[in-house]
């Protein structure tokens, strides 16, 4: 009877030392999880906002683009940058005016003209018509004035040609950008900058892409994982055209299990980084290949430890591992026995 006793009472000691393991390294994994998820969630905004920002100014430059180069030759409108304040507060310095050319016998009074001055050295003026005369030969002799300006031009234009640019409408500030862009310091960033970062972009968007058949990314492997997920077994059974090949390939790796992670243990123990890495990376491929998600974003935690020479952390995670190993084995529905950790 006391030898009875003695045997209950080893039971209940095992088993409130294990339960109490559990729950004190349950603790950390809660948190663990949550700084991972709060840190995965924060990585796509900043993703998603570098894309926002390239998207847009992408959209844009294509925009001014068509609408400087394009637009001229296709439409027939005229595009100049307004230089002084003439024409403040409705046509403001570094504003682009766009004119159409108009028949000068559809000119009148308040309109707004961009043309050759008659006088000096003969530059563009856009200004508002205060005084129009047309003969019937089609040409027009005009007066004009600055909006901001406190008295007429002191000339008289005629224009001749039969037609002359009337302003439709004003883009703000966008003479600015242009004359931004011509500088040269801009010009050569725009020139070698723009063609490395879209070259880094793709190289980026290329690594960063999830290969086939893979289902465990950077993101991932910060929040928890499913243990199982059936459908790489059904697509490798789909790919062998065997239902029973997919299973004997699961059964080979519950199998196999117990001695890749001793593997993993062992390596670790003996300070043989290469040795534990060939082993993660082994389990990490059959785990993705099973669909044992859990297991490969534990894998995913030990590389990532292994990578950064983080021995503390690569324990960890290889006690993650063995841990995982006994609810592995039973999702898959294997009949290996499980090991003491």
């Amino acid at each position: 009877m006391t030898t009875s006793l003695v045997r209950r009472t080893r039971r209940v000691s095992r088993t409130t030392t294990t339960t109490a393991t559990a729950t004190t390294t349950a603790t950390p994994g809660t948190e663990e999880s949550g700084t991972g998820k709060n840190r995965g969630i924060g990585s796509k905004v900043a993703q998603s906002f570098v894309r926002l920002i390239a998207t847009t100014v992408m959209v844009a430059a294509i925009a001014t683009f068509l609408f400087l180069a394009v637009g001229p030759r296709v439409l027939g409108y005229q595009t100049s940058t307004m230089l002084t304040g003439s024409m403040s507060p409705l046509i403001n310095p570094g504003d682009v005016v766009v004119t159409v050319p108009v028949p000068v016998q559809d000119l009148r009074v308040g309109d707004i003209i961009t043309y050759h001055i008659p006088v000096d050295d003969q530059r563009v003026e856009t200004h508002r018509i205060i005084d129009l005369a047309v003969n019937s030969e089609g040409t027009a002799t005009v007066r004009t004035k600055g909006d901001a300006n406190n008295g007429a031009d002191p000339w008289t234009a005629t224009l001749t040609g039969g037609h002359v640019d009337r302003q439709v409408f004003t883009v703000p500030y966008l003479g600015n950008a242009i004359r931004a862009i011509r500088d040269p310091l801009v010009l050569k960033i725009l020139m070698y900058g723009a063609p490395a970062a879209l070259v880094i972009m793709l190289l980026v968007s290329i690594w960063r892409k999830k290969p086939e058949g893979h289902d465990v990314d950077a993101s991932d492997a910060e929040r928890p994982l499913p243990a199982l997920d059936r459908r790489p077994l059904k697509r490798l059974a789909r790919e062998m055209n065997s239902k029973e090949a997919a299973k004997k390939f699961a059964a080979t790796y519950t199998r196999l299990l117990p001695q890749r992670v001793d593997r993993i243990s062992h390596a670790l123990s003996a300070g043989n980084s290469d040795l534990a890495m060939d082993a993660v990376l082994s389990l990490k491929t059959s785990s993705s290949m099973v669909g044992a998600l859990r297991m490969e974003q534990h894998c995913v935690h030990l590389e990532r430890a292994l990578v950064m020479t983080d021995q503390t952390a690569a324990v960890e995670a290889s006690e993650k591992v063995r841990q995982h190993q006994p609810q592995l084995e039973k999702v898959l529905g294997g009949q290996t026995p499980r090991r003491a950790a």
